[in-house]
């Protein structure tokens, strides 16, 4: 129900929220979406919308009703207010700690032994961890930056405006930070600056860019944060977008970090590969040129141990923010959700370094803790950009038309078990994933160079054994290859998956750095 009533100054528009109930009380679209299909890839984004400027104001979205009945209103009042603000006193504070190049599995409690995370622990323990979260993916090389694009917007990849592109006023609108904001949320964002969605960045009320990667670049994120925490009083519900540059490369920590693992004694991943069994398209970029070809255990073992050592430190960092939260009073109402932007195969996964692939390796972490949230895990398969139609959800905020996420919502509380029964990936022109909940497979055309993979998750969750060419797996292949057409399209995929060759010499199987 919306209610106003005028001060001596200004107006309040005030929703009631239950506590931790995230039922939408607002819609600051004009859609309704409660009549839409929430299917992943709904129909009006089916439609597929000519400009990404224009994808705003059309599908339905009319600000002009809501402009013209809230001027009436602030001017009969006697005061404009320029910026719309929302008064709630339920609406939870979400701080979301994001971080660079972070695997699923490189926190203690989640099944790692070998790394000391303490404070992410406490997050397992007493939140709810996705166990299946994914990028889609990426049409560049830093598969950061449409990762967090999409984070961003809620859209899919093919979707999202590419790197330098001109992005309308009215797209800007429709980004997270600024769509909280006239949720009446302060939005205060600190991280890294380089491959960000740098219009969604400026929409933040406070943005502080730190573009090194130095030892101590997580303290310094965190220390902002912190300060922006004892500065706030209170009054309003925060947004924290905290976008740590680390554990990305160069993966240096202050020196009693970096001494903390012996290289020695780091276990190698169970699908360590000298090198990639074929040419997956982009065998020699910058992140694949870290370590020597072929890569030898002893070199992989140093780069995990340094991987453990940043991971340590910002593990540090976060139980600093946290502790911060509680001293403030602000614990009792903050729904913590820690991710990263991707993983990353360094270690010779595959004979991997990098996140230029789409093995499971490259699926980032997912908990949330907070009040209302229950401890638990789910198997569902989710995205990255699931995360805008949760915040919003979580604010009160009917979803908008062109949002493709769904919220996570549901699952956390028990209502659903799942939110779609597969999930899509592409990287650049080059790969192709599609999987269920028990196999998975990956195609290939590296220059014209065709293969393919097929794993069976359930029994091979590392995927060492490729069944692609077994014929009693036929079935399971053949229907991944149908339902990957299917999903290439719905995607809107712009590439010519299928072409014979683009002209470039296939990349080779060895050679030095």
């Amino acid at each position: 129900m919306l209610n106003s009533a005028p001060t001596q100054e200004r107006m309040w528009f005030i929703i009631k929220v239950p506590p931790y109930r995230p039922i939408p009380q607002i819609d600051l679209y004009g859609i309704d979406r409660a009549n839409q299909n929430t299917e992943t890839f709904t129909d009006d984004v089916k439609k597929q919308n000519p400009t990404l400027g224009d994808q705003f104001m059309k599908n339905q979205i009319h600000f002009a009703p809501l402009i013209i009945c809230l001027l009436t209103l602030l001017t009969f009042n006697g005061t404009i207010r320029a910026k719309q603000t929302v008064k709630s006193q339920k609406q939870p504070n979400i701080l979301f700690l994001f971080t660079d190049d972070q695997r699923f599995d490189t926190i203690h409690a989640l099944g790692n032994p070998q790394i000391k995370t303490p404070h992410f622990d406490k997050l397992v323990q007493n939140g709810f961890t996705f166990n299946n979260t994914y990028c889609m993916g990426s049409w560049c090389g830093a598969v950061c930056l449409p990762s967090r694009t999409m984070v961003m917007t809620g859209r899919t990849l093919w979707r999202i405006p590419r790197r330098n592109e001109k992005v309308s006023a009215k797209f800007r609108a429709t980004t997270l930070p600024a769509v909280l904001k006239r949720a009446g949320y302060v939005t205060y964002r600190t991280g890294k600056g380089g491959n960000t969605f740098k219009p969604a960045n400026d929409e933040f009320d406070y943005n502080t860019s730190i573009d090194t990667r130095d030892p101590f670049s997580s303290k310094n994120h965190t220390e902002r944060a912190m300060k922006f925490l004892r500065s706030h009083k209170g009054d309003v519900p925060f947004y924290i977008h905290m976008a740590f540059a680390k554990p990305h490369d160069p993966r240096v920590a202050p020196p009693e970090y970096m001494k903390m693992y012996d290289p020695n004694q780091i276990l190698l991943p169970r699908n360590f590969l000298p090198q990639h069994p074929f040419d997956n398209g982009e065998l020699r970029i910058r992140d694949e040129m870290l370590a020597p070809f072929p890569r030898s255990p002893e070199i992989m073992r140093q780069h995990i141990a340094d991987y453990y050592a940043c991971i340590t430190y910002l593990d540090v960092q976060i139980g600093r923010i946290l502790k911060t939260l509680e001293e403030c009073g602000f614990a009792g109402n903050t729904i913590v959700v820690f991710s990263s932007d991707q993983g990353l195969a360094v270690g010779g996964q595959h004979g991997l370094m990098g996140k230029q692939n789409l093995y499971e390796c490259n699926k980032p972490p997912l908990i949330f803790t907070g009040p209302g949230i229950p401890h638990g895990k789910s198997d569902a398969l989710v995205y990255l950009h699931d995360l805008y139609p949760t915040f919003c959800e979580l604010a009160g905020i009917v979803l908008p038309g062109f949002v493709e996420g769904e919220s996570l919502w549901p699952i956390i509380k028990g209502k659903k078990a799942k939110i779609r029964n597969w999930i899509f990936g592409a990287y650049k022109d080059c790969q192709r994933m599609i999987r269920d909940r028990r196999w998975k497979l990956i195609k290939y055309n590296a220059e014209g160079v065709k293969n393919k993979q097929l794993f069976d998750l359930k029994n091979d969750p590392d995927e060492i054994n490729n069944l692609a060419h077994q014929t009693k797996y036929a079935e399971h292949l053949d229907r991944l290859e149908k339902l990957l057409i299917e999903a290439r399209r719905l995607a809107g995929d712009p590439d010519d998956f299928d072409r014979t060759s683009n002209g470039k010499k296939p990349q080779g199987q060895s050679g030095g750095t």
